[in-house]
């Protein structure tokens, strides 16, 4: 038990040490030259068959970039333009009941999103996001619809923080 108890106390302070001394790592910005300006971000175009998504990711970059960083968020002329694609939408179910019905359904949104500085065009970062959500199934079609509407938010909320964060990376 003595000795259980030397080992912990060791490994806690060997974290201790790696914590206070840090380990050189830090979040590079991308931002850096954009700091204190403008950002403008697009409507996404939709290529799925799901009406609106885009609008839901638009309104949630706005939040997750007001909220965040307190920044200036511009209908048009912003100095870094985010634009996208909402790519796919769709919906599988992922658990069934003993009676060999769906219990429940995952959906799926991707998107291509790109971060130009508007001035110069210079491509700040360009990729493919994808999120998922779960949703419970029910025979009841309006709350099935809402718990589908209630999945495709947390999703557009996920992606739009995930375009928030590679905003502020440097790639």
């Amino acid at each position: 038990m003595l000795r259980v108890r030397g080992v912990r106390s060791w490994l806690l302070m060997a974290l201790a040490a790696v914590v206070v001394s840090g380990c050189g790592y830090h979040v590079a910005r991308m931002d850096r030259e954009l700091a204190g300006r403008t950002v403008e971000i697009a409507i996404f175009a939709n290529k799925s068959f799901r009406p609106n998504i885009e609008a839901g990711v638009a309104d949630l970059l706005v939040d997750e970039f007001v909220r965040r960083e307190g920044k200036s968020v511009v209908e048009s002329g912003g100095d870094a333009v985010i634009t996208g694609t909402i790519l796919s939408y769709g919906t599988a179910a992922i658990s069934y009941t003993a009676a060999d019905t769906v219990k429940e359904y995952r959906a799926t949104i991707a998107t291509e999103v790109v971060v130009k500085k508007r001035e110069t065009g210079q491509i700040l970062w360009k990729g493919a996001l994808s999120a998922t959500q779960d949703f419970p199934a029910n025979d009841d079609l309006v709350l099935q619809q809402n718990s589908e509407d209630t999945a495709i938010r947390e999703i557009c909320r996920k992606l739009a923080r995930d375009v928030y964060m590679h905003f502020v990376q440097d790639f």
